[in-house]
């Protein structure tokens, strides 16, 4: 073999390793997963596993049976848990994380938040629990999808004349905040983004390289191409920091100093590029999307004070 045909074929290797590796990637990272999360099989939960499943009873109790549904802009269909108060001044809607669910990440604030006086909407975010889906697209069709979420609660949930507050934690921090770049409602009055991260491109590589040591060149480029002719979406195609330079909604961004996960760069990026009124709020010790069940009072303290600056009701 002479040295033309060693590099020809060191090259198809290279390329099908390549190859190989891109769709290993999108498989893990952008397809729906067939189990449904356990938090009692979660480890970084156990610390706070009985207050968690007892808030979920709480939860059970309180949601409407039936559920609600939207159609996405691409067809599926989207379903959302409930819970409504009699004279409620608004209704928060709760944005769950990625291959995650909306009983688990929400659980421990849904009843402090309802406390507040507000309705709370629930929504499984596409390819996630009971709605729709193959592909998770990070935020950039969850936007879309949380828009409707909104206009549905003006419509039918009796929110028209009531403040809207939007909650994410992590991915679904993302979509809300990719949903600030979008003509939303007069009503929604603020966002509370917790541990949210700058783009699906800056999230997929840092796990790609933290957790499986592959590099950024050229596997990125391979996975965003499989995703762009397969899920539909770019990984490049949507910036949060882009969004929040021209964001004009209220932002508290919150961010544990212990995440492994999304780490606390992307949210002080964000936090530092949002042209809204803003706040910032770090806390000690938390891992990732555990700021909340960290230090609760803290948080309570926090987010209450949040809601009472911006509320009009």
């Amino acid at each position: 073999m002479n040295n033309k045909q060693k590099l020809l074929t060191a090259t198809a290797i290279t390329g099908t390793v390549v190859s190989a590796s891109a769709f290993t990637l999108f498989d893990y990272a952008i397809c729906r997963r067939k189990k449904q999360p356990d938090v009692r099989k979660k480890e970084k939960w156990k610390p706070y596993l009985d207050y968690v499943l007892k808030e979920q009873e709480w939860l059970k109790e309180h949601q409407e049976q039936e559920l609600k549904e939207i159609k996405s802009k691409d067809g599926l269909t989207l379903r959302a848990a409930y819970i409504p108060r009699e004279d409620a001044k608004g209704t928060i809607i709760c944005m769950h994380g990625y291959h995650s669910t909306n009983n688990i990440e929400f659980v421990p604030e849904v009843r402090f938040l309802w406390n507040l006086g507000y309705n709370v909407l629930l929504p499984w975010q596409r390819s996630h629990g009971k709605s729709e889906g193959r592909y998770i697209t990070y935020g950039v069709k969850e936007r879309h999808d949380l828009k409707r979420w909104i206009l549905y609660t003006n419509r039918h949930l009796g929110a028209k004349n009531k403040d809207i507050f939007l909650c994410g934690i992590s991915m679904g921090c993302a979509t809300t905040l990719m949903a600030a770049g979008l003509d939303l409602p007069d009503n929604v009055k603020g966002i509370i983004a917790d541990c949210g991260f700058t783009s699906p491109w800056d999230i997929i590589k840092h796990v790609a390289k933290d957790r499986f040591h592959l590099p950024p060149f050229p596997l990125m480029y391979m996975v965003n191409l499989v995703s762009e002719i397969i899920a539909g979406f770019g990984l490049k195609e949507v910036s949060i920091p882009e969004i929040m330079k021209r964001n004009k909604i209220p932002v508290l961004f919150i961010h544990g100093d212990a995440d492994n996960y999304v780490p606390m760069w992307m949210t002080i990026k964000n936090y530092e590029a949002c042209a809204a009124p803003k706040e910032l709020y770090i806390v000690p010790g938390a891992g990732h999307a555990l700021a909340f069940s960290k230090d609760m009072e803290e948080g309570k303290r926090r987010i209450k004070d949040f809601i009472n600056k911006y509320k009009t009701i």
